[in-house]
């Protein structure tokens, strides 16, 4: 397994409660926190962890493959796991560690990378008694779900749609673990010696954040903005193939974010948004400034709204029944000058003191209520003189 911390939503952001990771992890060996990514013994390198992260940060080796060029096939594309043997497997099938390290982006990107042929993901009847299986239902029928549900949308075929293929092998073949690459598939001598060297590689490199390493120190500088996640990958993807077949992307793909009266300006929802989503902006001419959302870099993640000082934003994950023309302005506030510090304020009113010497002004006047029972602040402002119950 390798991390990429500086993608890692939770390691980003005090204000991220992503634990998709820890959640989808069979045997519960993952633990996140604010400080660290932690790998406990027993993980089955089974990729489920790697294919709930929306930002990829999680890396399983053997899931990167796409299928080999089949010339004007249109045999299904099989799908097959390590724990079969790959002389089990069909032909031309994709191996992959388990089928529940299988995210919905690669389904998609299979099927448009194999001519649009069916994707079939081979139930050899193991899932039920395997660790990385246990459950209800089949550890990849969430992501077929998905797949199926945005290929359908784009216009492919029931008939081309992925789907689960059952073919049953004796349960007394099945391995107790899923097998190291090296031993997944046939190798050619000189596909075994450069894997020893990347297998080397892994053992004496960090695998999880933590204290004390580089990929563990905490970061007081906030890194970039993600600009690659799994549903950047799942858009680029669905749109090449919704182009060929002249449909528009779902409208449900796009998450939508709306603005209440209580917004301030703050900002710090764009300056928190790892994607870069929400982006702060100041028109031409410096007279308007606030924030502008793009919904098809946002990855509904929420931090936007757990860190809004007034709580004014408020997610629609699956959007609001319409489909997004381009950046949308979200607030707009008119940029004045303070007429008592001299600074530049943004303002939805007609204000002319910023926020801070206003909250200055109201201090000022409460004091001298309090203090001298004056009539008047230091402004010349009239001010109501608070007495005692019973005083004359």
């Amino acid at each position: 397994m390798q991390l990429d911390a500086d993608r890692c939503l939770r390691l980003r952001s005090r204000y991220s409660d992503c634990d998709q990771c820890a959640q989808a992890c069979p045997p519960r060996v993952l633990r996140v926190s604010h400080e660290r990514i932690e790998l406990a013994d027993g993980c089955l390198r089974c990729g489920q962890c790697s294919a709930a992260c929306p930002t990829e940060a999680l890396q399983i080796e053997g899931f990167a493959a796409d299928p080999a060029p089949a010339a004007a096939s249109k045999a299904p594309l099989h799908v097959d796991c390590w724990k079969v043997a790959a002389s089990d497997s069909p032909r031309d099938a994709v191996r992959v560690p388990c089928l529940g390290g299988i995210a919905p982006h690669r389904l998609v990107r299979w099927h448009a990378a194999s001519g649009g042929r069916q994707i079939v993901l081979l139930d050899r009847g193991w899932c039920d008694e395997c660790r990385a299986g246990s459950g209800a239902n089949h550890p990849a029928q969430e992501a077929l779900a998905a797949a199926r549900a945005l290929l359908a949308a784009l216009g492919v075929a029931e008939a081309a749609l992925p789907r689960l293929g059952n073919l049953p092998l004796p349960r007394t073949r099945m391995p107790a673990e899923i097998p190291e690459p090296l031993a997944a598939r046939p190798l050619s001598r000189r596909e075994f010696f450069s894997g020893m060297t990347r297998a080397a590689a892994r053992a004496i490199a960090p695998v999880v954040a933590g204290e004390g390493g580089e990929r563990g120190q905490s970061r007081g500088a906030r890194p970039g903005k993600v600009e690659t996640t799994a549903r950047s990958q799942l858009l680029a993807q669905a749109a090449a193939l919704g182009k060929r077949r002249g449909r528009p992307l779902p409208a449900e793909l796009f998450p939508a974010l709306r603005v209440s009266d209580a917004c301030r300006n703050h900002q710090v929802c764009a300056t928190t948004c790892p994607t870069g989503a929400l982006q702060a902006y100041a028109n031409g001419d410096g007279a308007a400034a606030g924030i502008a959302f793009d919904a098809q870099a946002c990855i509904a993640c929420g931090d936007c709204t757990r860190a809004c000082p007034e709580q004014a934003l408020a997610l629609l994950p699956q959007g609001d029944g319409e489909a997004p023309q381009g950046i949308t302005v979200l607030t707009r506030w008119t940029l004045r000058e303070c007429h008592d510090c001299g600074h530049e304020f943004a303002d939805s009113g007609s204000s002319s003191v910023c926020p801070t010497c206003r909250k200055t002004r109201e201090l000022t006047r409460a004091s001298f209520s309090q203090l001298f029972g004056s009539t008047r602040n230091p402004h010349g402002e009239r001010m109501p003189v608070e007495t005692s119950a019973g005083t004359d």
